[in-house]
C-alpha cells in the first residue's frame, strides 16, 4: 500500500508539471528572444561626417573602403625595439592585468549562470533530543535533498545572454585599455626619437656658433668687428647651451614616463635613430577611397570604420545587457515552477530503529499576485534604462565619428605642411651658405650670417616637431579606427 501511494504520489508531480509546462509553452512561449543587432544607428546620416559616398550601411553596393583600423599593430609599428616595448607594457602593465583579473571574474559568473538549468543537491543531515515527562526521544534524518526550477519562461536563458554580453563588453574594455596603453607607448617613444633629433640639431648648432664665436672674438680684438656683434653671438650661443639642457631635462623626464608605462623603474631606453624607421603615410594606408568618384583622404567618415571600436562595441553589448533586462523584468510577472524531492533515512516522525528508508516528491508553483508595484516599477525602469542605453550608443557613434574625422584632417593638414617645411629648411640652409660665402668677400656682415643660422636652427626644430605630431596624428587615427 505505501508503495502505491508513492507512485501515485510520482504520477501526480508529473502529470503537474507536464501540465504546467505544456501551459507555458502555449500560452508564454514567446517570452524569451534572443537580441538581435542593434539598429539604433539607423537614423544617423551615413557617412556621418563629409559629402555623401557610397557606404554599406546605407545598403548601397559600393563598399567602404578598407579602414587603417584592420591593420594590426606590428604592421604600423615596424621598429623592432618599439614592439618589444609594446609587447613589455602588454604584459607588464597593472592596468591591464586588472582588466584581466576582471574578464576572469565575468567568465565566472557566465559559468554560474550556465550551470543555473542544473538541479541544486543539498545534503543536510539533523539530529534532536527531546525529553519529556521523563520521556527522552531521540530523533535523527539523513536527507539528500534534491531541486530543479523550471525556467519554462526563458528566465535563465535571458540570465545566460546577459551574463555573456557582460563578459564581452569586459573583453571590449580590456581592448580599449591595450589600444590606449600600447598607442601612449608608441607615442611615447617616437617622442623620445624627436627629442634626440632635436638634441643632435642643438648640439650640431652648439659645435659652429662655438667656432663662430671663437672666430668673432679673434677679429674683434684685430679690431675687424664691434662689441655688440660678439656679445649678440654670445647671446645666441646661450640661448642654444639652454635649449640643450632644456630637451635632455625633457628627454629624461620623458623616458621615466615610458617607463611607467612599462611598469618598470626608471631607466634608459633603447631607441633607433632619427630616419632609421619608416611610418606608414596617410596617402600610402587605407583609410580613403582610392576611386575616381571617392571624396579625397579626411573628406568623410563611414560608419562601417567605426565597428571595430572597442566603445562602440562596448555600448552595443550594454544596450545587449539592458535588453535582457527588460526581458527578465517582464518574466518575473509570470510563475516559478520548482520541482524537489528527497532521499535518505530517518528515524522520526514515529519511526522506530532501526531507521528506513523515506522518500518525497514535490512539485510548487508560486504566483506573483500583488508585490506593492515592485514589479511594475522594475518593468518600467528597465525599458527606460533601455532608451538610455541607446542613447548612448548613438551618441558613442558621432563621438568616434568626430574623432575619427579630426585626426584624418590633422594627418592630412601635417602631411601637407611637411612638404613646404623641408623646402624651408632646404632653402635656409642655401641662405646661410650663400650668406657666408658673402661675408667671406667682405660683402655682409657676421650680423647677417648669424640671422641665417638663427633662421635654419629655427626651421630644422619645427620640421621635427611637426613629424612627431604627424607620428602622434597618425597614431591617434589608428586608435580612434579600433587598431590594436
Amino acid at each position: 500500500m505505501k508503495i502505491t501511494n508513492k507512485r501515485r504520489l510520482r504520477n501526480f508531480s508529473f502529470i503537474l508539471c507536464h501540465l504546467s509546462f505544456s501551459v507555458a509553452l502555449l500560452s508564454c512561449g514567446s517570452l524569451y528572444h534572443p537580441y538581435e543587432a542593434s539598429t539604433a544607428s539607423a537614423s544617423l546620416t551615413c557617412p556621418l561626417h563629409g559629402a555623401p559616398a557610397p557606404c554599406p550601411v546605407c545598403g548601397d553596393s559600393v563598399a567602404a573602403p578598407t579602414s587603417l583600423g584592420s591593420l594590426g599593430w606590428r604592421q604600423l609599428f615596424t621598429d623592432p625595439l618599439l614592439q618589444q616595448l609594446i609587447e613589455r607594457a602588454l604584459q607588464n602593465n597593472t592596468d591591464m592585468q586588472q582588466a584581466q583579473l576582471t574578464i576572469e571574474q565575468a567568465q565566472n559568473d557566465l559559468t554560474a549562470a550556465r550551470l543555473s538549468d542544473l538541479p541544486v543537491l543539498s545534503f543536510e543531515p539533523s539530529a534532536s533530543l527531546t525529553r519529556f515527562n521523563s520521556t527522552t526521544t531521540r530523533s535523527y534524518a539523513i536527507p539528500l535533498t534534491a531541486s530543479w526550477q523550471l525556467n519554462i519562461f526563458g528566465q535563465s536563458k535571458s540570465k545566460k545572454r546577459q551574463a555573456k554580453a557582460r563578459k564581452q563588453m569586459l573583453e571590449d574594455y580590456k581592448q580599449a585599455v591595450q589600444a590606449s596603453l600600447a598607442a601612449n607607448v608608441a607615442a611615447t617613444y617616437y617622442h623620445l626619437v624627436m627629442l634626440d633629433r632635436e638634441l643632435q640639431i642643438l648640439q650640431e648648432t652648439k659645435v659652429v656658433w662655438e667656432k663662430s664665436l671663437e672666430s668673432m672674438r679673434v677679429l674683434y680684438e684685430a679690431g675687424l668687428y664691434m662689441s655688440p656683434a660678439v656679445y649678440q653671438m654670445e647671446a645666441s650661443l646661450s640661448s642654444v647651451l639652454s635649449g640643450i639642457v632644456e630637451v635632455e631635462g625633457t628627454l629624461q623626464v620623458t623616458e621615466s614616463a615610458l617607463c611607467k608605462l612599462l611598469s618598470e623603474h626608471p631607466h634608459p631606453i633603447d631607441r633607433s635613430p632619427y630616419g632609421t624607421f619608416v611610418m606608414p603615410s596617410l596617402s600610402s594606408t587605407a583609410v580613403g577611397g582610392s576611386s575616381a568618384n571617392a571624396p579625397s583622404v579626411g573628406d568623410v567618415v563611414h560608419l562601417s570604420w567605426l565597428k571595430v571600436r572597442p566603445d562602440v562595441r562596448q555600448a552595443e553589448h550594454n544596450m545587449e545587457i539592458a535588453f535582457y533586462d527588460v526581458q527578465q523584468a517582464r518574466q518575473s510577472f509570470y510563475p516559478d515552477i520548482t520541482l524537489s524531492g528527497t532521499l535518505g533515512w530517518s528515524n522520526g516522525d514515529d519511526i522506530v530503529n532501526p531507521a528506513k528508508f523515506l522518500s518525497q516528491a514535490v512539485a510548487s508553483l508560486t504566483q506573483p499576485i500583488f508585490a506593492q508595484g515592485l514589479l511594475k516599477a522594475r518593468y518600467k525602469n528597465a525599458k527606460i534604462d533601455q532608451e538610455k542605453a541607446r542613447l548612448q550608443f548613438v551618441q558613442t557613434l558621432l563621438n568616434a565619428g568626430n574623432e575619427v574625422y579630426q585626426q584624418l584632417r590633422i594627418c592630412k593638414k601635417t602631411e601637407q605642411k611637411a612638404a613646404y617645411l623641408a623646402s624651408i629648411v632646404k632653402a635656409l640652409n642655401k641662405a646661410y651658405v650663400g650668406t657666408r660665402e658673402l661675408m667671406n668677400n667682405g660683402t655682409n656682415t657676421y650680423v647677417e650670417v648669424l640671422k641665417a643660422q638663427e633662421d635654419l636652427l629655427t626651421a630644422q626644430i619645427t620640421e621635427v616637431q611637426n613629424h612627431f605630431e604627424g607620428i602622434q596624428a597618425l597614431i591617434n587615427l589608428y586608435t580612434a579606427l579600433g587598431g590594436f
